[in-house]
């Protein structure tokens, strides 16, 4: 730990941390350029301080832990707690967690249903503590001594521990649930709207799908920005001329099918006051069923930035000039759940499954199944489609519901509410995926706390923090520095 106290090694933990995003997020700049319709070295100014910020949130928790202990087995847990509590405090563009390093492995992710996904990172630091440990133990036992253990590295065992037991009895109840649930017949159509000849791809997809008599789907879902831009009054689709009257481009009168025989989920915009001029533009989810009745619409409230808004563009509205978009987007208020038979869907719009809070508020209002209808069709490189659904992917898991994704251009899939990705169609494809989907009720108690897990742990940060600033010493309190070599049992130290 002393090596990374003082401005030497805060720096290089720092050029760490912004190498290792720097890597992870290398499309930055060519999707911001994109955007800025523009060269790529503007988006690399650009992407530049926003993955500076990312890293000082990854560095601050290991500055922190070297503030306040000089015993690297004790580091994981003044690391996890300031980590934690960062994660949900600190405003980031791509919204990640260090906890979801471990979703690979689902046994490890399965408390995230009691605390929320921040504890997957202070879990995560639990394991970087037990490695430390037995790297300490192994030096120890090859020079012939043996370690003594304190409380905080018994504790980051008994957490992993636990946390893996837990997550193993927790992966059976869950799958049993799975398995008794009642299901929704599901069809979700992949196919870029923006292509030439993408929305007749839409509509054939969906015909040879709905005329399977025995086995049509209870529900299609199409993708974000898939359909027309429709006044707010407009409650059905059945006649030409009032959609036309009544909508606005892109696809001014558009209704998704002529003589639908499902009912069909599509992503589409809505709008007040006059076309040309409205008061207010929304991205919206929007449900038709088989007679063109508009059965409810949920409107995005979670934008992305720099493609529906511009961070910072209140205080400096002249920065609004390097992202010229068609519209200003209006944030949604209501988390809307639609109807569908015996489906109560949570809809989230693209960027919305990434944010823990949105899902969260849609199970408060009885959702029993996630749909995410999602683009993307900015983002032209794989690794950037399995990132969006990889941040998305623990909704599942936190709420115990089932995250239906149906993308443009990918990762169209089904994930569990074990957080596994079950079905999935190839990234760009214009194909369509049928599933049964559950239907799961109850609420976890992750969902009912929210944010308490990181709000406790940074209350915890700031008492330490005050702490070591009071005593004027190194080390946690209560805990006092120990000797720089560990001495074995029963041997008096000099």
């Amino acid at each position: 730990m002393r090596r990374i106290r003082g401005w030497w090694g805060e720096a290089w933990t720092l050029a760490g941390a912004t190498a290792a995003l720097a890597i992870a997020f290398h499309w930055t700049p060519k999707v911001l350029a994109y955007a800025m319709n523009t060269e790529e070295v503007v988006g690399l100014a650009f992407a530049t301080p926003i993955v500076l910020w990312d890293a000082v949130r990854l560095a601050l928790p290991l500055w922190f832990a070297a503030r306040v202990t000089r015993d690297p087995l004790r580091a994981w847990l003044p690391a996890g707690l300031a980590a934690a509590s960062l994660e949900a405090a600190m405003p980031a563009v791509f919204p990640w967690k260090l906890g979801y390093a471990q979703i690979g492995w689902p046994v490890l992710v399965q408390s995230v249903d009691l605390f929320g996904p921040e504890f997957a990172t202070f879990v995560l630091y639990a394991h970087a503590g037990v490695i430390v440990w037995l790297v300490v133990a192994a030096t120890h036992a090859m020079g012939g001594g043996r370690l003594i253990l304190s409380p905080v590295a018994w504790a980051a065992v008994a957490l992993c521990v636990a946390n893996a037991a837990y997550g193993t009895a927790s992966m059976a109840f869950w799958s049993r649930a799975v398995e008794a649930a009642p299901r929704l017949h599901m069809a979700l159509v992949q196919a870029n709207p923006e292509d030439e000849g993408g929305i007749d791809a839409l509509r054939e997809l969906t015909e040879r799908v709905c005329l399977d008599g025995r086995c049509a789907p209870n529900l299609v879902c199409w993708p974000e920005c898939s359909g027309g831009s429709y006044h707010a009054d407009l409650d059905s689709l059945a006649d030409p001329e009032k959609i036309v009257a009544q909508s606005r481009d892109p696809h001014r009168g558009m209704r998704p099918l002529d003589e639908p025989r499902c009912p069909v989920l599509f992503g589409g915009k809505t709008y007040t006051g006059h076309p040309e001029k409205p008061a207010s533009v929304h991205q919206s989810a929007i449900l038709v069923d088989t007679s063109h009745s508009i059965l409810g619409r949920y409107h995005k409230r979670h934008l992305m930035p720099f493609g529906e808004f511009v961070p910072g563009g209140d205080l400096y509205p002249d920065i609004k000039l390097y992202f010229p978009m068609a519209d200003d987007m209006t944030e949604g208020t209501a988390a809307n759940v639609l109807v569908c038979g015996p489906a109560r869907l949570g809809v989230m719009l693209c960027y919305e499954d990434m944010i823990p809070w949105a899902a969260r508020s849609l199970v408060a209002e009885s959702a029993n199944v996630f749909v995410s209808l999602i683009n993307g069709s900015a983002f032209t490189e794989p690794l950037t489609l399995r990132q969006h659904r990889l941040l998305a992917q623990l909704r599942a898991v936190e709420c115990r519901r089932s995250l239906i994704r149906c993308a443009a251009t990918g990762e169209t899939c089904i994930v569990s509410p074990l957080g596994t990705v079950t079905a999935s169609l190839p990234l760009h494809d214009r194909d369509v995926l049928v599933a049964d989907v559950p239907l799961l009720e109850g609420r976890t108690l992750a969902s009912r706390i929210g944010p308490a897990f990181p709000l406790i742990a940074g209350a915890a940060t700031l008492a330490l923090g005050a702490w070591t600033w009071w005593t004027g010493r190194m080390a946690l309190p209560r805990l006092p520095d120990p000797p720089c070599d560990h001495p074995a049992v029963g041997e008096r130290p000099d």
